[in-house]
């Protein structure tokens, strides 16, 4: 059963040892986490390892580690999408798709979404549980 979802911006604070890296550190440390990231987010992790690690065999073995061993793959099933949908008619802000389906798949697993995002962190109480990690630098 997956405990947490993360969004991108988690794995990549978590990669890159920016502000909230200790937490994700410790959620993926701890036993009792079973953490998950929606499948569509795959794509947005390798690209961003793509673009921001300059040797390309680095960024590969980063993505396999996170996408592989770390981290379980959600499907996105069409449940999720009508909830994600639903998500960006409600929020107050502007949500990305990819960020309305990390949600939306938090809300599905019953976990708590791990995000290190200004928009999700702007979603509105009682939507889902949330641990949204320092924003420091990007």
């Amino acid at each position: 059963m997956i405990t947490h979802v993360f969004d991108t911006s988690a794995i990549l604070a978590h990669y890159f040892q920016e502000p909230g890296a200790d937490q994700v550190h410790a959620l993926l440390a701890d036993n009792s986490v079973e953490a998950g990231l929606p499948a569509l987010a795959l794509l947005d992790l390798k690209t961003r390892l793509a673009a921001s690690v300059p040797d390309a065999a680095e960024a590969h073995r980063a993505f396999q580690l996170y996408s592989e061993e770390l981290i379980a793959v959600i499907p996105v099933t069409r449940e999720i999408v009508e909830s994600a949908e639903a998500l960006l008619g409600r929020a107050d802000n502007p949500l990305t798709l990819l960020e309305a389906i990390a949600a939306a798949t938090a809300q599905h697993e019953g976990a708590v979404l791990v995000h290190r995002d200004p928009n999700l962190a702007r979603l509105p109480d009682g939507l889902l549980q949330q641990c949204a990690l320092p924003l420091g630098n990007s």
